[in-house]
């Protein structure tokens, strides 16, 4: 029993460490890119310094959070032998579930967060991430446990419902961590590859929930919020502007 605690706690303990790693160097690298680019950030207001310290020790806290429920699902997944196992995946078969992967946290990640802006629970819940009305990159990972609870347990049920080696997981996770803070940073650097109607997010497209809060609720594509209805009116607009204001797309995108 003492063996099963201690690999579980050193399994969590991994896990947070390459979190906290690339969120500081994401936040880091993007501040630093972002200071170059002050005069094209998407909106003019900017978050105290109280504010960013704030949601920078809140981030460290909430990453131990997500840490523990990947760390369990991978730990299940390793030594009892819980889950859907996938044995000596090819390098197509981790594509595909990689890709499977994004459409699924997509999925449970607008869901969840479209509940979570429900009268019921946002107050409660969420409200504490939407003080930051000018995303930064530290703000990628400021929530309460309870919000974790919500729109991050997908990491901790994947191992048991997903086909797909626990080493794509992480790297989506990793992935999801990186565009996270990226989505955060308040500066359009999306490129064409998000010009509308592409179903790719923008950094503008995450910044609007910020400032408007009721839309805009997806995290990696744009599929459930066109499909709902829930995408801003002026997303596809201010995405060309911006991304045409950054200088993120080529000339050759110059169209209405």
């Amino acid at each position: 029993m003492l063996d099963h605690l201690v690999s579980l706690l050193l399994t969590i303990a991994a896990v947070y460490a390459a979190l906290l790693a690339t969120y500081f160097f994401a936040c880091l690298t993007i501040t630093k890119l972002s200071r170059r680019r002050a005069g094209r950030k998407i909106q003019a207001r900017t978050e105290t310094r109280a504010q960013i310290n704030r949601d920078r020790l809140q981030s460290v806290v909430s990453l131990a959070g997500i840490a523990t429920m990947f760390g369990l699902g991978h730990w299940s997944y390793q030594n009892l032998g819980y889950g859907t196992h996938v044995q000596e995946p090819g390098l197509l078969d981790m594509v595909g579930s990689f890709i499977l992967s994004l459409f699924l946290f997509d999925t449970w990640f607008y869901w969840m967060h479209r509940l979570i802006h429900t009268k019921l629970f946002y107050r409660k819940v969420h409200a504490w991430h939407h003080q930051t009305v000018s995303p930064e990159a530290w703000s990628n990972n400021s929530d309460l446990l309870i919000d974790n609870i919500f729109l991050q347990s997908y990491w901790l049920v994947a191992h048991f419902v997903i086909p797909i080696a626990p080493v794509v997981l992480f790297i989506h996770k990793l992935y999801d961590q990186i565009s996270g803070v990226i989505g955060h940073s308040g500066h359009e650097v999306a490129g064409s590859v998000c010009w509308p109607p592409s179903p790719l997010i923008s950094v503008t497209h995450h910044d609007q929930h910020h400032r408007f809060v009721h839309c805009n609720y997806a995290t990696h594509f744009t599929f459930w919020d066109r499909l709902m209805g829930t995408l801003h009116p002026m997303h596809d607009r201010e995405v060309k502007r911006n991304l045409l204001r950054s200088g993120a797309c080529r000339s050759s995108l110059h169209r209405p």
